[in-house]
């Protein structure tokens, strides 16, 4: 797997623009408005790329490790789901077949779902890194859209006349063939989704990790060693798709206040008193752990 360890914002920025130039949108690499990076920051790096209905857990028994699904042991991911719509109901006025809009709903307040989070910011994904689990190493994951958008399309078949819509609500019924999870943007249903610049990934008949199933492929990027100014577009950058970087733990509480000088907080990704109450608290709390790693 290609990765590499970052400790500071100006490093984590210059490696993301190393990579854009390596990898560009398309061959017009020098054009400002075409950036098909994404991110997803992970506070612990042992969690997988994986969408939370499908997560397992895993206990002892007798001397003997036993795995079972976490959400989907005595149902299906359908019905979860309906259960959802027949509490929300009277909260939303939202059509009951209106299956990817009440899909949508349910990731963003928490419903195990099929669908995985990315944002178009790469400070967004670098704060969801640190903020948590301060005692283990974190990642941010970059996707290259475009690239695996490329991919995708190679390997589905589905009829050029089907809508984004049409196709998501037919894999949440199990209905199509899409083996691969597809990438779309969703409607932002709250000043949250916005402001974290939200993209999802929604799985299809693969039930894997996306790392590992990118990987089969062989579809991971290669931070260069070295930029000596030459320019390429050749088969890898279409097609290379994934890259991790790694955050030592000592490094995250550093890291958030770099973040915070730059505006990218509690206060900026959640958008209300719940975020501003957080932010408040975390400017004026004490770590003794923090403060001597940072002398």
């Amino acid at each position: 797997m290609k990765e590499t360890y970052i400790s500071t914002l100006s490093q984590y920025i210059e490696y993301i623009e190393k990579l854009k130039s390596y990898y560009p949108s398309n061959v017009f690499f020098n054009n400002p408005v075409s950036n098909s990076f994404l991110y997803r920051g992970i506070s612990n790096i042992s969690y997988k790329l994986l969408p939370s209905v499908y997560r397992k857990t895993e206990y002892e028994f007798e001397g003997r490790k036993i795995t079972n699904d976490k959400y989907l042991a005595w149902s299906s991911e359908i019905s979860l789901l309906q259960s959802f719509i027949h509490e929300a109901s009277g909260y939303l006025s939202i059509p009951a077949n209106e299956l990817l809009q009440w899909a949508e709903y349910a990731q963003h307040y928490g419903v195990p779902t099929r669908f995985l989070d990315w944002s178009r910011n790469p400070l967004v994904a670098l704060y969801f890194a640190c903020k948590d689990n301060t005692e283990k190493d974190g990642s941010v994951w970059l996707l290259h859209a475009n690239n695996y958008k490329r991919f995708w399309a190679d390997h589905v078949n589905v009829s050029d006349t089907m809508t984004i819509k049409e196709i998501i609500t037919d894999m949440l019924n199990e209905d199509i063939d899409v083996e691969y999870p597809m990438l779309y943007t969703p409607y932002y249903v709250d000043a949250r989704m916005s402001a974290q610049k939200s993209f999802f990934l929604v799985w299809g008949k693969k039930k894997g990790a996306f790392e590992d199933l990118l990987a089969s492929e062989q579809l991971f990027m290669d931070l260069p060693e070295i930029d000596n100014g030459s320019r390429v577009y050749g088969k890898a950058q279409q097609t290379d798709s994934l890259f991790r970087f790694l955050i030592h733990a000592d490094r995250k509480q550093p890291l958030l206040h770099e973040l915070d000088m730059v505006g990218i907080n509690e206060k900026t990704l959640f958008p209300g008193l719940d975020g501003l109450g957080r932010y408040i608290e975390r400017q004026y709390r004490f770590d003794y752990n923090e403060a001597v790693e940072s002398i």
